[in-house]
C-alpha cells in the first residue's frame, strides 16, 4: 500500500464511515471496489500503519468478517471507522447539528437537547425493550423500529415522565423548558430530522417506508463506547444489567449539575 492509497483510503473511511470488500459487487462504487483490492492485498504493517492513521483522526479502525457478526458473507469483509470515546470525534459538526434539526432558528442548544433526548430514546428501542445488552453487537440485524414507534416513544417520555418533573428541583431548567414547550407537531418534525441527520451519518438503515434498522457501524460504537460514554449515567440498580434502562439516562441528564452546552457529549 503506498502512502497515496492510505490516503485515497482514509478520506473514503472519513466520509462513508465504511468500506465493503464482497463478492457481490451490487451497490458498491467503483472507488470502494478498487479500495478494497489494495486493503485484500495490504500487508500486516500497512494495516497497523493505516490504524495508527485513523487513530490519530479519532477513530477505530475495526475490521470484520463473517465469523465476526451476521450480516457479513462468507468470505467478505467489512471495515468500520468507529469514533474513539477519548476523542473529540463528534456525530455530527454542532453548526449543521443546529441547522438541520432546528433550521428555522438555528439554536444549537435546543437542536441539541432534542438530538440527545431522541437518541437515547431510539437506544431504548434498539436495546431495552429487546432485553439486549450493548455489548450484543451481533443482534443488529433484528434491530429496527418503526418512525411511529419512535414518536410514540418521545411523546410519552416527554408527557409521561418530563412534564411531571418539578422544574423548581432541576439543575437547570433549560432542558425542561426545551422538551415542554413543544406544541404536538414539533415531536413529529423533530423525530423526522432525527432520523434524516442518524441514516446520513450511517447510524441507521431505512430499510422499508417508516422501518429503521440500527446499522452495523452503530453496533459496532455501541459496543466499543459504552463503557466509557453511557455507562456512567446508568441508573443504579437497574433490574436488568445486561439491558440497561436506556432511556433513564435521560433523567440524569435533566438533574445532573453540568453545564447545558455539554448536553449531547454523549453521542
Amino acid at each position: 500500500m503506498t502512502p497515496y492509497e492510505m490516503g485515497r483510503i482514509s478520506s473514503f473511511l472519513i466520509k462513508h464511515r465504511k468500506l465493503e470488500d464482497r463478492t457481490d459487487k451490487r451497490g458498491l462504487q467503483r472507488e470502494e471496489k478498487d479500495l478494497a483490492v489494495v486493503l485484500r492485498e495490504a500487508s500486516i504493517e500497512n494495516i497497523r500503519d493505516l490504524e495508527e492513521l485513523m487513530s490519530g483522526q479519532g477513530f477505530s479502525l475495526i475490521t470484520l468478517n463473517s465469523f465476526d457478526v451476521p450480516g457479513i458473507g462468507q468470505g467478505a469483509r467489512v471495515y468500520l471507522l468507529a469514533r474513539r470515546a477519548d476523542s473529540l470525534c463528534p456525530l455530527l459538526d454542532p453548526g449543521r447539528l443546529a441547522e438541520r434539526m432546528d433550521p428555522s432558528n438555528g439554536r444549537a442548544t435546543a437542536a441539541k437537547i432534542w438530538f440527545t433526548q431522541i437518541w437515547l430514546i431510539h437506544l431504548d428501542l434498539l436495546y431495552t425493550q429487546r432485553d439486549r445488552g450493548p455489548h450484543e453487537r451481533h443482534k443488529w440485524l433484528d434491530a429496527s423500529f418503526t418512525r411511529d414507534m419512535l414518536e410514540q416513544s418521545v411523546r410519552e417520555h416527554i408527557n409521561g415522565h418530563v412534564r411531571r418533573l418539578n422544574p423548581a428541583e432541576l439543575a437547570s431548567s433549560e432542558v425542561y423548558e426545551a422538551l415542554t414547550s413543544e406544541k404536538g407537531a414539533d415531536i413529529t418534525r423533530y423525530t423526522k430530522r432525527f432520523l434524516d441527520l442518524m441514516c446520513e451519518g450511517g447510524m441507521l438503515d431505512e430499510r422499508s417506508d417508516g422501518v429503521y434498522r440500527q446499522s452495523l457501524l452503530s453496533a459496532v460504537e455501541i459496543k466499543e463506547n459504552f463503557d466509557r460514554t453511557l455507562a456512567p449515567l446508568m441508573v443504579v440498580g437497574s433490574d436488568s444489567p445486561a439491558a440497561p434502562q436506556l432511556a433513564a439516562v435521560s433523567h440524569n441528564l435533566l438533574t445532573r449539575r453540568d453545564d447545558n452546552e455539554e448536553q449531547g457529549s454523549e453521542l
